[in-house]
């Protein structure tokens, strides 16, 4: 084997230019390696998406354990499709809830695990619930008002 001095300098630069760039799109683009990290693939339907977005964190009981892979209009509701990585482990009583994370309002899913068994196909709408939003106080504000003489 003949030393790099000795070798094309031309061709060891363009090697290891070559190497270093696959290597930082490698590194940027891991998670859509489906072999390396993957999660599992779960869906929710909801009355509404409230501001969700695809890329939200998703969490268990404060712990972030995934992200929003999707939020699409699926008929009269929503489907957010989302992945939880790890091993947690979601029965088949599971609910999820839209929350609304900071004073700026940053939305996360939140997930709860309910149930033995394993949750197949969608969480149904009867067991998610949309966040409250403002327009929904103001609502509630004007209806308590009339009411009050």
């Amino acid at each position: 084997m003949r030393p790099f001095v000795e070798r094309n300098k031309i061709v060891v630069g363009a090697t290891g230019v070559a190497l270093t760039i696959s290597a930082v799109l490698g590194v940027l683009n891991s998670h859509r390696i489906p072999f390396i990290g993957s999660g599992t693939a779960h869906s929710a339907y909801f009355a509404e998406a409230g501001g969700l977005t695809s890329g939200a964190a998703v969490q268990v009981s404060g712990y972030q354990v995934g992200s929003v892979t999707g939020v699409d209009l699926d008929g009269d509701r929503v489907r957010v499709d989302f992945e939880v990585k790890g091993d947690v482990h979601l029965g088949e009583w599971t609910e999820a809830v839209i929350r609304t994370k900071s004073l700026l309002g940053a939305k996360v899913l939140d997930v709860l695990p309910r149930g033995d068994g394993d949750l197949s196909g969608p969480i149904p709408l009867d067991n998610t619930t949309s966040p409250y939003e403002l327009g929904d106080v103001l609502g509630d504000l004007a209806t308590t008002i009339q009411q009050t003489n």
